[in-house]
């Protein structure tokens, strides 16, 4: 299964070793992809010698191309409000939608992203009690 990991999981593994295990048996078995805006999101803050050892990591990771529709946006956008989740960017959104398009699973402790893929249909890793949970696809309303 391959798992697209949003930034704030990335922040946690790079600062605070945080889900040293689960990250590293991504790494180590080639699943764990990313996208421009995730890159986008990470890179610019990347100024240390320290730092410097991140992106040499994630610049091995797949890239997996985006290809942004808007009028899902749009469509996401409105169902999101529907439901409830109104706290979330437009960036996250793409972030769900290049998750979606392409069959992966996301990886984030962002509760609203996970909202917003269970939302979608989007296979999801949760974090619970200090671990990550597989979860099942689950199926839009």
């Amino acid at each position: 299964m391959t798992c697209l990991v949003d930034s704030n999981v990335w922040i946690e593994f790079f600062n605070k070793k945080k889900f040293f295990d689960f990250i590293s048996g991504l790494l180590i078995h080639n699943t764990a992809v990313t996208n421009k805006i995730i890159l986008a999101e990470l890179l610019p803050s990347v100024r240390s010698k320290k730092e410097r050892e991140f992106i040499d990591c994630i610049s091995g990771i797949e890239s997996i191309p985006l290809s942004i529709d808007w009028d899902e946006i749009s469509e996401i956008q409105f169902q999101s409000i529907r439901h409830g989740i109104n706290k979330l960017g437009l960036l996250d959104i793409a972030i769900a939608q290049n998750a979606g398009q392409n069959g992966l699973t996301v990886v984030s402790i962002n509760r609203h992203m996970l909202l917003l893929c269970e939302m979608l249909g989007i296979n999801k890793v949760l974090h619970h009690s200090n671990q990550f949970l597989w979860l099942e696809k689950s199926h839009p309303p």
